[in-house]
């Protein structure tokens, strides 16, 4: 499934808008970074059916002047003979450009897709822009707060599909507990006519040995709107090993 043609207008409108921002404030442009995290694990999952998995969450980061471009993949699936009891596949890609290099301020553009059939829906698809402020920079803890205004597709499993105006809402906190220890929370709201997602994920890592990390989360999924049928929430719970490139 493709960006739909508005999302990709107002992706490029602020691509446009960035060097505007450095020739006006004369801001002086970090250097370029990418970096990318590998995981794969084991994951419990509850909710319309109750299984265990394996399953894959990965995570690529690039940072280009004030730009900060990120894409997440998580994908699980189980099955016995001819029964599918997990058949996940969530993407979320975010651009965000910050106006100082303080990095206190942005806007950003976001788009997410989820396919998991057991929570009713073929799949969605959800497009936003927004703004977003660092409410929080105090020692090893950092907060984020953004919001946006877009359009929500849902594609249900007997065919069709509805699109509307849909509002999101997040924050990410994140606290260093020790040297390269993370715990982070992040929780997203996605409001629309046809009903509200909660997203809350919770993750602790640590590191191994290396660029190897061992990573504890537990991701809760809660539709206000349920199809009949199928359970309200759902959790994933999984215990990854994590590679991180720099």
């Amino acid at each position: 499934m493709f960006p739909s043609k508005p999302f990709l207008v107002l992706l490029l409108a602020l691509a446009f808008i960035s060097p505007v921002v450095y020739a006006s404030k004369g801001l002086v442009a970090p250097k370029h970074n990418l970096s990318a995290q590998i995981g794969f694990g084991y994951e419990s999952v509850t909710g319309t059916t109750t299984t265990k998995t394996i399953n894959s969450r990965d995570r690529v980061r690039y940072l280009h002047h004030l730009w900060r471009y990120t894409g997440r993949l998580s994908y699980n699936y189980a099955a016995s003979g001819a029964f599918v009891s997990a058949n996940r596949l969530d993407i979320n890609l975010k651009a965000a450009q910050y106006f100082s290099g303080e990095k206190e301020n942005f806007v950003l553009a976001t788009l997410r897709y989820d396919r998991n059939p057991f929570d009713g829906y073929s799949h969605y698809q959800m497009e936003s822009v927004g703004v977003g402020h660092r409410v929080l920079r105090h020692g090893n803890m950092r907060l984020k707060a953004d919001g946006g205004l877009g359009f929500r597709q849902n594609y249900y499993l007997r065919g069709g599909f509805q699109s509307v105006p849909a509002v999101r809402l997040a924050v990410d906190y994140r606290w260093r507990i020790a040297h390269k220890s993370l715990f982070s929370q992040r929780v997203a709201v996605l409001a629309a006519s046809t009903g509200t997602l909660l997203i809350s994920t919770t993750g602790i890592s640590t590191p191994i040995n290396g660029g190897l990390a061992l990573k504890v989360s537990e991701i809760v999924d809660h539709y206000s709107s349920a199809p009949a049928g199928f359970a309200p929430t759902s959790t994933f719970t999984t215990v990854d090993l994590i590679y991180n490139m720099v």
